[in-house]
């Protein structure tokens, strides 16, 4: 247990002592953010008749045996 620490220190203080890291970090939260939007966005936009088409075929038995067989 005490390597495990002392490996999350070492590579705490490696990070820290690297200039220009907090850009990667925040890089990273800007490109969640944005795929989160962009896909709450794209399944707000679909039409619920595609959305029922969607529900119905998961529930449908018939389409998984078939997709099994083949």
């Amino acid at each position: 247990m005490k390597l495990k620490q002392r490996a999350m220190k070492l590579v705490s203080n490696l990070l820290e002592s690297m200039t220009g890291i907090h850009i990667f970090y925040v890089a990273g939260l800007l490109i969640f953010l944005t795929l989160f939007i962009v896909i709450v966005i794209r399944t707000m936009k679909r039409p619920a008749a595609e959305m029922n088409e969607i529900k119905e075929s998961i529930l449908n038995d018939n389409d998984s045996e078939e997709s099994m067989t083949a």
